[in-house]
């Protein structure tokens, strides 16, 4: 909640489907979860804050936890959330099955992130260079990926740096696990992206910020301090400018017709 986002994308929840405890938090008071029915096992949920304005909701939940589909409106522009988390082993076939099902819900702009428990790329995504995850594994996940025409945000805005979202102490390697994706037509919207400090997770959070000119934070509104009009050089600076308002408007504006009718500008008392 301190990073204060709007739409938040979780995994690993480990809430047991049969006895889910309740959320909540008043920052975040509408939350979409899937809980597995095996046990306290995986478990995803996508999350909005209260002053995110996002109506006419459907989703598709995983009786498994590996995945959370939620589609709705914030202000008139239609979005899909998906919050995934793959297994340690053949993700490749996961995702492959998870996207099979959102193809047929997802709607408007998409936007995917999760914890794929693989480097992407091993290069650059692993502090090694290496992984032992299979390479058939990596390339087919990719595959599945291009196949929605998903691109890695955090990767898009930063092509050669290094970053990483997990550290594992048996094996002292910093690996890139967690990620954002847009689709390539929409890609236009990212305005940043960066991975944050860990806390309280063993994982770090990635922040994405998108532009949307149709969705706006509520404004306060303005209210005059009426407590000026009391001070006397206030009054008389405001009388001023209102006199030489009017002055103005006498040598500006010209008596005109109008239908037929003279009209002149009324100047009330000055």
């Amino acid at each position: 909640t301190s990073l204060h986002a709007d739409v938040v994308l979780v995994q690993e929840t480990h809430f047991s489907h049969a006895r889910p405890p309740s959320f909540k938090n008043h920052k975040y008071p509408i939350g979409y979860f899937s809980n597995a029915t095996a046990g306290r096992v995986c478990g995803t949920a996508v999350l909005f804050s209260r002053s995110t304005p996002f109506s006419n909701p459907t989703s598709l939940l995983d009786p498994a936890g590996r995945y959370t589909f939620v589609k709705g409106q914030i202000g008139a522009q239609w979005y899909t959330f998906v919050s995934i988390y793959l297994p340690n082993r053949q993700q490749h076939s996961a995702i492959r099955s998870i996207f099979h099902q959102l193809q047929d819900f997802q709607g408007g702009i998409l936007v995917v992130g999760g914890d794929l428990n693989l480097p992407l790329d091993a290069r650059l995504d692993t502090s090694r260079g290496v992984t032992s995850t299979p390479h058939t594994v990596l390339r087919r996940t990719r595959t599945a990926l291009h196949s929605l025409r998903l691109m890695d945000c955090w990767r898009s805005l930063f092509p050669s740096a290094r970053d990483y979202t997990y550290y594992s102490a048996p094996h002292q390697l910093y690996t890139r696990l967690d990620y954002i994706f847009l689709p390539f037509g929409s890609m236009h919207l990212l305005e940043s992206a960066t991975i944050g400090p860990m806390t309280w997770s063993d994982h770090c959070p990635v922040l994405i910020t998108l532009s949307s000119p149709l969705a706006r934070p509520r404004e306060k509104l303005w209210r005059l301090n009426e407590s000026l009009l009391t001070d006397p050089q206030i009054k008389e600076g405001l009388q001023d400018a209102l006199q030489n308002y009017f002055k103005k408007m006498t040598h500006l504006t010209a008596p005109r017709r109008l239908f037929g009718k003279l009209i002149r500008p009324s100047l009330g008392d000055t």
